[in-house]
């Protein structure tokens, strides 16, 4: 059964090439040749020690976060076997053997391998240890990454763990925009490592309590002649290497639930259904105003949804303290709502995706001005539930920070990016809708479709169409009249929100049976709906249809 899973792995391997695959293998490649570095360079065996283990902690946290930031969902899930007459648990088990066998593993086994090399180095007999060690710490590894990733989808079906889940991606987007600050420091020293080591500090001690760190200390208790400790070192990573595969087996075990209907406290009928419904009094009772209470329950109450809002928020109150304390980039901690503008962009670019097969209503019900209504008031909804927070973060970090100086300018950037952001995210979510598991079949954290052709065009439109505000900002803040910027801002985006919705709507209106018809079934029909030699919509369609992963599998 497992010689035919992993066959069948490389059979949809074969057929499923990714961009976000090739860059993993190439980051898997650099760190493979860094870790032998550091194993080759050192300057004696104590500082070999203290770089394996160091090495082996960057490993482990690679493969935790990698597969959330790439999408790796993993090329066998197991809602695919979902029907099967098979023991789940038995075969949670084997799916999880499948993992192993792919080209990131195996280049993290030859990484892993380095510590043969120090055991030869420090005594040839430790090999003993050192090779069930690198092998132990091997089948941890990629568990920990399965376990990590499956436990933040099954995270998704609460609250609570879906806030926690909104703060690990908010660390993770943090890092990916300023996480450079403390990678150009590592790069610099790295050459002083090789031959200094870690040194006497605290670092060295939080490294050596993980359990990353516990070959590398069974190595060396052996190498000291103490067989003993260094079987207690080897056994300890044995118990919780097979406590972990235990546990990520249960969570890879397809699950068929019955999913039950709650019934209401009180009848359909007696609830009012017009403007913004019960709770939204102050909505208007047009089409407008039931569309923006709807995205306002929705954006609340969906789990995945609402990581991706909360996500924004997080990553730019990460990015204000961690620019805070720092004397070279302390400029950027007034503009984390700027910041948060500005990620809300990549966040919510694929709204119609998060509805999954739920646009057939929009379509059934197609009338004059409702898709107009569906857009703008998704425009809306996205703004009354950003902006009081974006707003909220900058108020305390120029309060906080003294930085009175940056009001002009982070109202200017706010307005702008908000603005542009509202018409942009719903064009890109119309043109470049990338369809994911429906909504009540989803399992996993990206669940939502693969939108990273949205996030590479958001990344380069997003300042060009601002350009005029920031430029504003920029020279009339050179001139000493900050303020004047302000209504050039709330100008750009006023306009950029009214004429990017407006392109978003009459594309809608023109093809919503084929936007719905990209949700429903696969790249291939799809794209027949679609023409090759036609606007640059039609185009950005196409590279979006193409460019995207399709995760559309059936849900358990």
């Amino acid at each position: 059964m497992a010689g035919l899973l992993i066959r069948l792995k490389f059979t949809l391997l074969g057929h499923s090439a990714t961009g976000m695959r090739l860059l993993g293998i190439a980051l898997a490649v650099l760190g493979l040749g860094l870790t032998w570095f550091f194993a080759l360079t050192a300057g004696s065996d104590d500082v070999r020690a203290d770089l394996l283990t160091l090495v082996f902690a960057v490993w482990a946290a690679a493969w935790m976060l990698g597969p959330t930031v790439a999408n790796g969902t993993g090329v066998l899930r197991s809602q695919y076997f979902a029907l099967l007459p098979l023991d789940r648990r038995r075969l949670g088990a084997l799916l999880l053997v499948t993992m192993f066998f792919d080209i990131g593993p195996a280049l993290t086994l030859v990484a892993l391998a380095a510590l043969a090399w120090h055991a030869l180095s420090v005594d040839p007999a430790a090999l003993l240890v050192a090779v069930p060690g690198f092998l132990l710490l091997w089948v941890l590894v990629i568990s920990l990454s399965r376990l990590v990733f499956r436990a933040l989808g099954a995270a998704m079906h609460s609250r609570l763990g879906m806030e926690i889940a909104s703060v690990q991606w908010g660390l993770i987007l943090a890092g990916i925009f300023f996480g450079w600050m403390a990678v150009q420091p590592a790069f610099s020293a790295t050459l002083s490592l090789s031959e200094n080591g870690l040194g006497e500090g605290a670092v060295g001690t939080v490294l050596a309590v993980l359990p990353t760190s516990w070959p590398v200390l069974a190595v060396q208790a052996a190498a000291a002649g103490s067989w003993g400790a260094a079987a207690a070192w080897l056994g300890a990573l044995a118990l919780l290497t097979g406590a972990l595969v235990a546990v990520t087996s249960v969570l890879l075990a397809p699950r068929v639930e019955a999913r039950g209907v709650r019934r209401r406290s009180r009848p359909l009928g007696a609830r009012p259904l017009t403007g913004g419904g019960p709770g939204f009094s102050l909505l208007p009772d047009t089409p407008l105003g039931a569309v923006v209470g709807k995205e306002l329950r929705q954006w609340w109450r969906d789990p995945w949804r609402g990581l991706e809002l909360r996500a924004s928020l997080w990553a730019a109150l990460f990015i204000g303290l961690l620019t805070w304390p720092s004397d070279q980039f302390s400029f950027f901690t007034p503009f984390a709502g700027v910041i948060a503008a500005f990620i809300m962009v990549l966040a919510t670019a694929n709204m119609y995706g998060h509805d999954g097969t739920a646009v057939w209503l929009s379509v059934v019900g197609q009338d004059r001005g409702s898709v107009r209504a569906d857009v703008r008031g998704r425009q809306v909804a996205i703004l009354l539930l950003i902006v009081p927070g974006a707003t909220l973060m900058s108020t305390a970090f120029i309060l906080a920070t003294g930085s009175h100086w940056a009001w002009p300018l982070v109202i200017t950037g706010m307005a702008v990016f908000f603005g542009v952001g509202s018409g942009l995210s719903l064009l890109l979510s119309v043109v470049a809708l990338s369809p994911g598991v429906d909504p009540q079949l989803r399992v996993d954290a990206n669940d939502t479709g693969d939108n990273q052709v949205q996030v590479w065009i958001a990344l380069v439109a997003l300042p060009v169409l601002s350009a005029p505000a920031v430029l504003a900002a920029v020279f009339l803040g050179l001139s000493g009249l900050p303020w004047l910027a302000v209504p050039v801002g709330l100008l750009n985006g006023a306009l950029a929100a009214w004429w990017l919705g407006r392109i978003a709507y009459r594309r809608l209106e023109a093809r919503l049976p084929e936007t719905f018809t990209r949700i429903r079934y696969s790249k291939a029909i799809a794209l027949r709906t679609v023409p090759e030699d036609g606007s640059w919509l039609d185009r950005l369609e196409r590279t979006a249809i193409a460019g995207n992963a399709e995760t559309r599998p059936t849900g358990s």
